[in-house]
């Protein structure tokens, strides 16, 4: 165990059936933004929102793409420039919630995204615009990380970018958004909060309370996402995931992620896969490969969720992917033996990578992918 270890969360999260009605009391000023996707404005459901809070100018920006581009977030930013923001609401996934991190930062910061991201030489100054943010999916977790992840179209890669202007002052987590999600949206996010929680555990930067919070979001999603896919009405079971991505996301974001989500870009950008989809297919083959340097710890965790070997972990998750519909193999996204070194390069250049508890080099990288093709 760690010696000494720091821990820091400042998001106000408020979690309940139905706590979304009170979103007008944690609003503050009067002109704020709501950035959400088309389907939730064309479904109502950011209408509703947005009518509760009243005596509040309201404003809906609802052209949020999987993947956002820099593009999306600029204009995003002329409409929260436009109405002067005083309150930005993010509202939906990871995608939604990330150009909401941006967005209201870019209230009072000049110019375009890009001169703060990949490569730009201006640094955010503090946000003045208040940030709240409100997934409609059990898996992203970003209501409670400081990390945004968005496609610079210039240079055709997707990337991460952390600044603490990017937390949230609150974050309000209701099950009852979840209720209607597909059963494909079910497990490629559920799959993605597993993702996060274990990456959070095996990690270089791992410390207990990160441990004790990913293994505790583990347990939840291997009890509870085949009963939400089964049965999207099973109110408990939807209520466990929320939860189980938020208790992951609280875990990584203090030590960030690791090869999983480094080699998931270049299969977003360049194979069209979404996100829980693209770090998942991953998953089987970064656990046996974390085994070899993490043994201990891995077989900590398997006692903890009930595997006696890591073989049997593996294949258990894996089974569980394919019993959802979910693709096992890289060939099922598209991809050919001849893609594999670029998608490793690509995966090499993203520094996380280098978290993961396993020598992350070309050959290596380029086995681990050939073993799923």
């Amino acid at each position: 165990m760690k010696e000494q270890f720091s821990f820091y969360m400042p998001v106000n999260i408020r979690f309940g059936n139905g706590i979304t009605k009170e979103l007008n009391q944690y609003v503050k000023g009067n002109s704020v933004l709501l950035i959400c996707d088309p389907f939730l404005y064309k479904s109502g459901v950011a209408k509703t929102l947005g009518d509760a809070m009243t005596e509040k100018n309201t404003v809906y920006f609802s052209e949020i793409e999987p993947n956002p581009s820099c593009e999306s977030v600029d204009k995003a930013a002329r409409a929260a420039r436009e109405i002067q923001a005083g309150c930005v609401i993010g509202l939906g996934g990871g995608s939604a919630m990330d150009v909401s991190k941006i967005v209201s930062c870019l209230v009072t910061n000049p110019g375009s995204i890009y001169d703060y991201y990949a490569g730009g030489n201006r640094a955010l100054e503090s946000r003045k615009a208040q940030l709240v943010l409100i997934p409609t999916t059990a898996g992203t977790g970003s209501e409670v990380t400081n990390v945004g992840v968005f496609t610079n179209q210039r240079a055709g890669i997707k990337m991460p970018m952390v600044n603490d202007c990017f937390w949230a002052d609150c974050a309000m987590i209701d099950p009852e958004l979840t209720y209607t999600l597909p059963p494909a949206v079910t497990a490629s996010t559920g799959m993605d909060a597993f993702c996060h929680a274990i990456e959070a555990y095996w990690n270089k930067e791992s410390q207990p309370l990160c441990d004790m919070l990913s293994l505790g979001a583990l347990e939840l999603v291997l009890k509870n996402i085949k009963k939400a896919y089964d049965t999207p009405s099973d109110k408990e079971a939807r209520a466990s995931m929320i939860l189980a991505s938020l208790t992951a996301g609280v875990s990584f974001s203090q030590t960030r992620t690791t090869g999983i989500h480094a080699l998931s870009f270049p299969l977003t950008t360049e194979f069209g896969a979404n996100h829980g989809t693209a770090c998942s297919i991953t998953l089987p083959a970064f656990i046996r490969l974390c085994y070899k340097q993490a043994k201990e710890k891995m077989e900590k965790l398997m006692r903890y969720l009930g595997y006696s070997g890591i073989d049997e972990f593996a294949d258990a998750v894996e089974r569980l992917m394919e019993s959802m519909k979910m693709p096992v193999r890289l060939h099922q996204l598209g991809v050919r033996e001849s893609d594999i070194p670029h998608i490793a390069e690509v995966g090499l250049n993203a520094a996380i990578i280098q978290l993961t508890p396993a020598e992350m080099n070309e050959e290596t990288v380029c086995g681990l992918l050939a073993s799923i093709l």
